[in-house]
């Protein structure tokens, strides 16, 4: 068959709309897989940090004596060199680092352990890495570790989202041989698509929080240089637009599609 031959043949429409419509949630499973890979990575980064702060130990008391005191403020410059150096080797050296941060060491570690942990971290800081100080820094290491493996498990159930949503519009297109809906279709058609659309809200609706994200803003954050914020209702709203839903002939009635319903 020819290629003329073939695009005017039903079915080669019914399968360009397939390709447009499940184009948001092939771009949304790559996004999702990018970003559990860079998560894994961060949450690496951060146990192998804290693994590192262990092996400094901290400065020993304070002694009144003078050129004690010297020595100890040359020793807490040497541990916060290393500190620093562990973080540099850990936390900023990750691949997406750059593209995904670009910040200086002291503006990440304030950002995910808090300013004054971080002010301890400065080269000119007068803060002694004691080891009250040394037990703040892998507490918040650690829990730096665990909110990347809780966003692991959000970003697995978007995933998990993204992949029923994908099944059931496949199932739909399945029983298509043409962008027409026939009427005896129509309303199993729209139930099918209302009801792909109403799962998603559901999951969005329902979804427990992430700390620094709420349920639209997680959306915003992985899909934020898309066209569109949420892939799922992106592909049901393109598949109302595309297709034509057949009405028999009676008074006030036409074979064009429900306005209503391209709209929505």
């Amino acid at each position: 068959m020819s290629d003329a031959d073939s695009k005017r043949n039903p079915q080669y429409f019914v399968d360009s709309l397939q390709q447009h419509v499940l184009a948001p949630l092939s771009t949304a499973e790559s996004r999702l897989n990018r970003e559990h890979a860079e998560v894994i990575v961060e949450r690496d980064a951060f146990e192998a940090f804290r693994e590192r702060l262990d092996s400094i130990d901290p400065a020993p008391s304070t002694s009144p004596d003078r050129a004690t005191r010297i020595s100890n403020h040359a020793s807490t410059t040497d541990r916060v060199d290393r500190v620093r150096t562990a973080y540099h080797e850990t936390v900023l050296n990750m691949p997406h680092y750059d593209d995904t941060y670009d910040e200086s060491l002291i503006e990440h570690l304030a950002g995910e352990f808090g300013p004054k942990i971080a002010e301890g971290v400065r080269p000119e800081s007068s803060v002694s890495f004691t080891a009250a100080y040394k037990h703040v820094l892998i507490e918040v290491a650690a829990e730096a570790a665990q909110r990347r493996e809780n966003f692991l498990e959000t970003i697995d159930e978007e995933a998990r989202s993204i992949e029923s949503a994908w099944t059931d519009l496949k199932d739909i297109f399945a029983a298509l041989d043409t962008t027409i809906i026939p009427e005896w279709h129509c309303e199993s058609f729209t139930e099918q698509l209302d009801a792909v659309a109403q799962r998603r809200q559901r999951t969005i609706q329902q979804r427990d929080s992430v700390p620094r994200f709420d349920d639209h803003s997680l959306c915003a954050y992985l899909y934020e240089n898309e066209s569109w914020t949420y892939p799922v209702l992106t592909a049901v709203a393109r598949t109302r637009e595309a297709v034509s839903l057949e009405r028999s002939t009676r008074p006030g009635t036409t074979n064009a599609a429900d306005p209503g319903r391209r709209n929505s």
